[in-house]
């Protein structure tokens, strides 16, 4: 009598092996997917504001603006001549929204022909740095038409629900454009509407309720 071929154990092994490739396959997509929907999400650094050279007078003040974007949001980290920041005459502030500002106050003829460096990194790709010169004049050897400030801004106490106006003159020539500021960051008057800014005139007027 003829002893039947057994295919159980065939069967179980092909089972086995075909469930586990179909188990690597199916865990080799699931990586893959979310590889790619990572990446989707996931940005590089990038600089959409980026600091701008400025000349200014010793003793005064001077301000410089950079904005990141990335996913996550970069960090923004300034520097000047390639090295971190420790002077206390230097102050930053960095908003949510991406938008840093350096703050050197007060400016010293020994900061002239400084770098200023703005750097955005999230961790993903290789960080973007933008420059910046600074340069310093003496008060007394100032070009003709450079920008002053005849006018300073002034505090006032107004009504609550009512306008303030503040007012700045300035003189130059070709005429300066004027940059408000508040809490060392530009005001937007785009996005917000209880600022407005005049410029006809001199002097120029920031007006908020």
């Amino acid at each position: 009598m003829k002893r039947r071929k057994t295919i159980g154990p065939m069967l179980k092994q092909w089972t086995i092996l075909n469930t586990t490739k179909l188990f690597c396959s199916n865990f080799i997509f699931l990586l893959s997917f979310f590889t790619f929907v990572k990446s989707a999400y996931d940005d590089s650094a990038k600089l959409i504001i980026r600091p701008e050279s400025s000349t200014v007078v010793a003793d005064t003040r001077v301000s410089f603006f950079c904005r990141a974007d990335g996913n996550p949001l970069p960090i923004i980290e300034w520097k000047k001549n390639g090295l971190s920041i420790s002077d206390l005459r230097f102050s930053t502030k960095t908003l949510s929204n991406g938008l840093s500002t350096l703050r050197i106050e007060p400016v010293r003829l020994t900061d002239a022909n400084s770098t200023i460096s703005c750097t955005a990194d999230n961790g993903i790709g290789n960080p973007v740095i933008a420059d910046a010169i600074l340069t310093v004049l003496s008060s007394d050897k100032l070009p003709t038409g450079f920008p002053v400030i005849e006018a300073h801004p002034v505090l006032k106490s107004v009504e609550q629900g009512r306008t303030a106006h503040v007012s700045c003159r300035v003189r130059g020539d070709p005429r300066p454009k004027v940059l408000w500021l508040r809490d060392l960051m530009p005001v937007d008057i785009r996005s917000n509407t209880r600022y407005s800014v005049s410029t006809l005139g001199n002097p120029g007027t920031l007006s908020f309720f």
